[in-house]
């Protein structure tokens, strides 16, 4: 009975490790975000807290960062127009070995926001 116990544990513990991921993606060395407008007055509008990521290309609302050095960066990306901020969304990522790993996430006057591609 005993060693049916530790095998049991033994086995949950190990699906554990091998399933759980902290993580909510990881991408290789670059990440897209695109939104839609959803208003004529509005647009969207970027901010990095610093140079862990930088800026490869934007167009149509669509955003493509690179890793540029290790460490952890917090994107906002706010609709707004010049008196009113309408969204929030906000990644916060980590870059790694040229890896870049996003830990969190959240909108603000969203019900649900892009995923990174």
């Amino acid at each position: 009975m005993r060693y049916i116990l530790i095998f049991s544990i033994t086995a949950i513990l190990a699906l554990f490790i091998m399933f759980y991921n902290p993580y909510l993606g990881v991408y290789n060395d670059s990440i897209t975000i695109s939104f839609d407008d959803l208003l004529d007055d509005y647009s969207w509008n970027y901010d990095i807290d610093n140079d862990s990521l930088e800026l490869l290309s934007n167009s149509n609302n669509e955003w493509i960062f690179k890793a540029s050095k290790n460490g952890t960066s917090n994107l906002y990306f706010r609709y707004m127009n010049d008196e009113d901020i309408k969204y929030e969304i906000y990644y916060k990522l980590k870059i790694k070995d040229n890896k870049i790993y996003w830990l969190e996430g959240y909108g603000k006057g969203l019900l649900n926001y892009p995923n990174p591609k």
